[in-house]
């Protein structure tokens, strides 16, 4: 998982820094800009105007990768600056993104280019972010799944640097040793493999990594691809009353996490384990698998010397249907804002890190470039239906986040609640439950508990 400090006192010097772009070259390339005609057609329907000008000037560009600034960053850098001469990139590192940007927010300062912050909910777009196209027409050349999340109203108004598919990484070597030909494609071919680690290997089949709490919210990234079904998160879900009933989406997703653990294909003391030990481990085959998202594999790869080792899997619980699907998600995605000096040199910076650049190849991640190839180690997905979370409606807008909150579940960030899943599955549950359908049980009473909150606050 990435970790970054906060931003202190070079936050403040930055603000200074951007306040005073605004004066050189970035002014001297706007002025030029408004000197055109501007009636030059875009590419994309219902992007601005404001991109028409010359590709020329400094731009500031805010990110959350501190740790890539003076490697990859700097290489983007400088080839944009060879293919277009006369412009100039800064990187204004960001080291707790999400916090720096709202101070940011503040004073209208958030750059030329930047990553739209967690923070800012799509009807917030238009306020903040200047339109890229529609939606229609930037399917022509991106995955138009990776444009959801980014887009209100049918307009985009942010690029995603790459995807990420949620399955399960594991020790290709492990596998082999145990005597796994295929890659599990169900439940029960999954169990049967750990069954298969467990007799005929030292490693430990499934790690929980039950002692780092987040990494337990890994689980709930799996329920849209089980569920087949792009709206079901946050247009179904957020209003349905018993959505860990026996054979729902959810269910079966936490019946899986069950299974492991209570059939003992778990590490032996759950409460013992580790994250940062957990990366070498699986490394140098002691652990066969574990449930991360697909930006863990070049952790895994970097945690030790047998990174040829680390493979990754769908995850093997089928749809309704039948069918796998995989659920996918976006990293931050590049924004113009309002308040930018410079667009048009802006733009072309961010066409070229999304189609240009090896950013999304170097990182583990799918390109949104349609057409473009998956990473060697996501090969086995090319095949299988992605599915991304659509959008709220105007009536479901953040419901699904109210009611997760309000139920105390906090699924998606890892909580007590799933610990206790894996402790009625040892036995040891201090809450009193004996079966899993009694931990489904409550979080359907708490669920609903949430939802009859959410909407009598709401008025509904």
């Amino acid at each position: 998982m990435k970790k970054f400090k906060r931003l202190s006192c070079v936050l403040l010097a930055a603000l200074t820094a951007l306040s005073v772009a605004g004066c050189g070259e970035s002014d001297k390339a706007e002025s030029k800009a408004n000197e055109k005609t501007n009636n030059t057609e875009s590419k994309y329907v219902g992007a601005s105007t404001e991109f028409d000008g010359d590709i020329t000037g400094k731009i500031t560009v805010l990110t959350n990768r501190t740790d890539l600034v003076d490697t990859d960053l700097k290489r983007y850098a400088e080839v944009f600056e060879q293919k277009y001469p006369g412009t100039e990139v800064e990187y204004l590192p960001m080291e707790d993104y999400e916090s720096d940007t709202s101070i940011l927010f503040t004073v209208g300062e958030l750059g030329d280019l930047c990553l739209i912050p967690a923070s800012v909910a799509p009807s917030e777009f238009k306020t903040y972010f200047e339109p890229l196209g529609t939606d229609d027409s930037l399917a022509d050349d991106y995955m138009q799944e990776a444009l959801v999340a980014d887009t209100y109203d049918g307009i985009v108004y942010g690029l995603p640097s790459g995807c990420n598919v949620s399955g399960i990484a594991y020790n290709k070597r492990v596998f082999h040793d145990a005597g796994i030909d295929t890659l599990p494609q169900t439940e029960e071919e999954f169990l049967d493999a750990l069954q298969k680690i467990k007799d005929n290997t030292s490693a430990i089949p499934y790690y929980t990594n039950y002692h780092d709490t987040w990494a337990l919210g890994q689980w709930q990234a799996y329920v849209s691809g089980v569920s087949g079904d792009s709206d079901y998160i946050n247009n179904k879900m957020c209003s349905e009353k018993d959505p860990f009933a026996d054979g729902k989406p959810s269910y079966k997703v936490y019946k899986l996490l069950y299974d492991v653990v209570e059939q003992g294909f778990c590490e032996s003391d759950p409460a013992t384990s580790n994250w940062e030990q957990s990366k070498e481990m699986i490394n140098d085959g002691k652990i066969a698998c574990m449930a991360v998202g697909s930006w863990a594999v070049s952790q895994f790869k970097a945690a030790g010397s047998k990174a040829d080792d680390i493979g990754y899997m769908p995850f093997p619980v089928t749809a309704e249907d039948g069918k796998l699907y995989q659920s996918l998600s976006t990293d931050y995605a590049y924004a113009i804002p309002n308040s930018a000096k410079n667009k048009p040199t802006a733009r072309a910076f961010m066409d070229f890190l999304v189609n240009e650049s090896d950013y999304a190849d170097t990182q583990g991640m799918i390109s949104i470039v349609r057409g473009s190839e998956y990473p060697d180690f996501l090969k086995a997905f090319e095949s299988i239906d992605l599915v991304a979370n659509n959008a709220a409606t105007v009536d479901n807008k953040g419901k699904w986040t109210n009611v997760n909150k309000a139920s105390e579940l906090d699924l998606d960030k890892g909580s007590q609640y799933q610990v206790d899943l894996i402790d009625t599955a040892l036995g040891q549950s201090h809450r009193g439950h004996k079966s899993l359908e009694d931990v489904m049980a409550e979080w359907n009473e708490k669920w609903a508990d949430g939802i009859y909150q959410v909407e009598s606050e709401s008025g509904k």
